[in-house]
């Protein structure tokens, strides 16, 4: 019987998360989108199929059109209304890098002497952030924003 060693279990364990890992992952791109729902993308209008494969969305665009360019929403879509008629929201999000400031932290006598916790370093945390937001009406974009 052949036993592995260490590294290359290791190894293997390695190679099994990360494809596990991208498995999961959602479409990443309007081509994968396109690919994985073939019927979805074939419904649509020609001029949006255009704009779909860019990544691109405009007025009058359906739910699923606005799914195949840019994704599904991170949220909840919000639900309401607008001059009478019910709307949803859909929001994209994104996670901001934020550096914190580094500190010394406080030195004082204790009961086992001098404490001196010394420096905490600088770190990073994550800030979510409106990335866009598309307004449909009707099953259709009526507006969006978007920082792209």
């Amino acid at each position: 019987m052949r036993v592995l060693s260490e590294s290359k279990v290791y190894g293997l364990t390695v190679a099994v998360a990360l494809v596990l890992s991208l498995a999961s992952c959602q479409s990443a791109t309007p081509a994968t989108r396109i690919a994985a729902n073939p019927v979805m993308f074939q419904s649509l209008p020609i001029e949006q199929q255009n704009l779909v494969q860019q990544g691109r969305i405009s007025e009058g665009m359906s739910q699923d059109a606005v799914f195949l360019a840019w994704g599904a929403p991170n949220n909840a879509p919000y639900v309401g209304q607008k001059n009478g008629k019910n709307v949803v929201r859909w929001v994209y999000t994104y996670q901001e890098p934020v550096m914190t400031t580094p500190v010394w932290g406080p030195s004082y006598w204790g009961p086992r002497g001098w404490y001196d916790p010394g420096f905490y370093g600088a770190s990073t945390v994550y800030i979510p952030r409106t990335a866009a937001t598309v307004l449909f009406e009707n099953n259709k974009v009526v507006s969006w924003e978007s920082r792209k």
